[in-house]
C-alpha cells in the first residue's frame, strides 16, 4: 500500500502541469533563467513574469498602469528614467515596456535589486515590496510574496527548471 502511494505521488508530480505551461512558455522561462547567475533573482523573475503577465500574454493593465512582461508601474519607471511625468512620456515608456523585453527585464531587475537591498536579502519582503512598495507588511504584500514563493517551488520541483 505504501509503495502504491509513493508511485501515485511520483507519477502525479512527474506528469502534472499545475501552472499550465506550454513548450513556448518553458522556452521563455529558460531564457529568463539564463539572465542571471543569481538563482533567487532568476527564479524571482520567472515567477513574477508568470504571476504578472502570464509570461507575456497580458502585458497591459490600464487600471493599475502596469506594463510589460513584469508589469512595471509606469510612475516608477518614469521616476527611474528621471524624465518629466507627462502623457507623452507615459505613453512612450509604456510602449517600451510592452515592446522591448530587454527594457522591461532591466526594470524588473532594478526594482528587485532595490527592494532586496532595502530588505537586506529577505526575499519574502522583496517580493511583497515588488507588488506593494513600502506597504509590504500588509495582507496584500504577504499574499503576493506567498504566491511568488509557491510558483518558485513549482518551477523547481515540478518543472525542474
Amino acid at each position: 500500500m505504501k509503495a502504491f502511494f509513493y508511485l501515485l505521488l511520483f507519477s502525479t508530480l512527474l506528469f502534472s502541469n499545475s501552472l499550465n505551461l506550454n513548450k513556448k512558455d518553458l522556452v521563455i522561462l529558460k531564457k529568463i533563467k539564463s539572465l542571471s547567475d543569481d538563482d533567487m533573482l532568476s527564479y524571482s523573475l520567472m515567477a513574477i513574469a508568470i504571476k504578472e503577465s502570464s509570461l507575456g500574454k497580458y502585458v497591459v493593465n490600464h487600471k493599475t498602469k502596469d506594463y510589460g512582461l513584469f508589469q512595471a508601474n509606469i510612475k516608477t519607471v518614469i521616476s527611474r528614467q528621471k524624465v518629466k511625468d507627462t502623457k507623452e512620456n507615459r505613453e512612450f515608456f509604456a510602449n517600451k515596456l510592452i515592446n522591448d523585453v530587454s527594457f522591461s527585464t532591466a526594470n524588473a531587475i532594478i526594482e528587485l535589486e532595490y527592494w532586496r537591498k532595502v530588505h537586506k536579502d529577505n526575499w519574502a519582503k522583496t517580493w511583497a515590496s515588488y507588488n506593494t512598495g513600502w506597504r509590504y507588511d500588509g495582507k496584500t504584500g504577504f499574499k503576493y510574496a506567498n504566491s511568488i514563493f509557491e510558483i518558485i517551488k513549482k518551477l523547481k520541483l515540478e518543472y525542474r527548471l
